[in-house]
């Protein structure tokens, strides 16, 4: 049943690979440089290896924003945004599987009353503006250094072809691996708090994750697509926008990848924290809009005379209503899944408002005299919670989530099992490790009460203020907290 239930994320996979496999290699194609089954075959074994090898960091983005738990409503967040991408490749427009993929978990949560994260919904329709203007501005400096670059050096036609043709097969590789790393959290992001996959120990020594199992049918689905549809969405993107020459459209592909490869590389955040700089955010981002930016942003290096404005805005208006169709097309889904079909799309959460959680949302500066209508009463769906919240005036949605998440309850337990289970497989550094010896045979009933405990005991797992540069930390630091929220949890009776 598993299976068959995540066969809506193979859909979703083919889908993508379908109408993203264009944006990999389409201006390869249209300027004859590769013929298409050639750059296919190369773009669909190298998505396979950036969704096993590097998908894990846009993926945890994703899936936090709606806490998908039970595996039929992930099948149908995944079949309403591959049903949203289907719709928009029949009327051959590049859109954002992206947004596809967050509309249609924006629809889960409206449908199961979840609060959603507002910080992690913010971060990733930021992307949405970041990502065009970005790979727009690589485009154009790209499009300046080679043409400085040409004027230095005297390359023969013949040597210039042949070049140009190797760089479009290097690249290529570069651009579908970018595009497994940073999509396959749209394709198997929901899937990840529902898998059905364990590890798996190979020689007893080689061990293949359950996230690795699931990215690797995953890529596989968008392998799928690129090898058998994308050839639709080759003209949109190569020819509509702007006619281009085999070096801009070499210099389209290399923007746009080196775009997707930001937004995905765990690596590239560790070397920029190091130098003390900035870091983007690891969200999944969308290969569309990186795409239709270079090549806008080269229409307006080479004067924006060629560019055709009417197919912008056709691509345009596709971005707008993709994801308001997907979070349509799940809502309307998941009413038939629960109803009709009498399937669990959602597992209830339980909201429990103790003396001690009404003193840390005081701690925290909330005025815990308005919420007097929940203190000491227990809740046991979000819905419920959200229609008492709803009678209380001036309640921001900030407030409101803030609220509900110091209210969920999630009894654990430090068990000896559980600690036996993080030493031997080496989840941790001995440092990380020893403050959880001392939490050994503790109970708590939430999961901030475990930060909580854990913070004091050492700096190692304290989150930092919430600033672009920590990202990358706190990000981590959630991996390790949820890894032993799942090895403690108490399973209610």
């Amino acid at each position: 049943m598993a299976f068959l239930l995540l066969s809506s994320g193979f859909f979703l996979g083919w889908s993508l690979g379908a109408n993203d496999g264009g944006n990999i290699f389409g201006t390869a194609v249209t300027t004859r440089m590769l013929r298409f089954n050639f750059a296919a075959i190369i773009a669909s074994i190298f998505v396979i290896l950036g969704a096993v090898f590097q998908g894990t960091g846009a993926t945890q983005t994703i899936s936090s924003l709606g806490a998908i738990n039970e595996i039929s409503g992930s099948f149908t967040v995944a079949i309403a945004a591959a049903l949203s991408l289907f719709l928009m490749l029949k009327i051959k427009i590049p859109v954002s599987s992206s947004q596809a993929v967050v509309g249609a978990i924006l629809g889960w949560n409206l449908f199961s009353s979840y609060f959603t994260d507002s910080n992690t919904l913010i971060k990733i329709v930021s992307t949405w503006f970041i990502t065009p203007v970005l790979s727009a501005g690589l485009s154009i400096l790209f499009f300046y250094f080679f043409k400085m670059f040409f004027k230095k050096k005297s390359i023969s036609l013949l040597y210039l072809d042949y070049y140009t043709r190797i760089g479009f097969i290097i690249l290529i590789a570069f651009s579908a691996y970018s595009l497994g790393a940073n999509n396959i959290a749209n394709v198997m992001g929901m899937f990840v708090k529902s898998s059905p996959f364990t590890p798996i120990t190979l020689f007893n020594k080689i061990t293949i994750t359950g996230f690795m199992q699931l990215f690797f049918l995953g890529g596989l689905s968008i392998a799928t697509g690129i090898l058998t549809k994308s050839n639709h969405n080759v003209q949109t993107v190569g020819k509509t926008i702007f006619k281009m020459s085999p070096m801009t459209g070499f210099i389209a592909i290399l923007s746009s990848s080196i775009v997707l490869f930001m937004f995905s590389s765990k690596t590239l955040q560790i070397f920029l924290v190091k130098l003390h700089f900035p870091t983007l955010p690891l969200v999944p981002v969308s290969s569309s809009q990186a795409i239709v930016g270079a090549i806008i942003g080269l229409g307006i290096a080479k004067g924006a005379k060629n560019i055709q404005y009417k197919n912008f805005f056709k691509i345009t208006l596709g971005w707008i209503a993709n994801p308001i169709l997907a979070g349509i097309i799940c809502f309307i889904s998941l009413f038939f899944m629960q109803n009709v079909f009498d399937q669990n799309v959602f597992q209830p959460t339980k909201y429990v408002y103790s003396v001690k959680v009404m003193n840390k949302l005081k701690y925290t500066k909330i005025n815990i005299d308005k919420l007097s209508i929940i203190n000491g009463k227990t809740f046991y769906s979000s819905k419920q919670l959200k229609e008492e919240l709803d009678k209380i005036p001036n309640l921001s949605f900030n407030t409101k989530t803030k609220v509900a998440n110091y209210g969920k309850y999630k009894p654990m337990f430090v068990s000896q099992k559980a600690l036996t289970i993080i030493k031997n497989r080496n989840y941790y550094s001995e440092l990380m490790f020893s403050p959880l010896l001392i939490l050994s045979n503790y109970h708590f009933e939430y999961e901030w009460e475990l930060v909580e405990a854990l913070s004091e005991l050492s700096p190692l797992w304290q989150y930092k203020p919430q600033r672009l540069k920590n990202d990358f930390y706190n990000s981590e630091l959630d991996t390790n907290y949820n890894l032993l929220y799942d090895l403690f949890k108490i399973e209610e009776k």
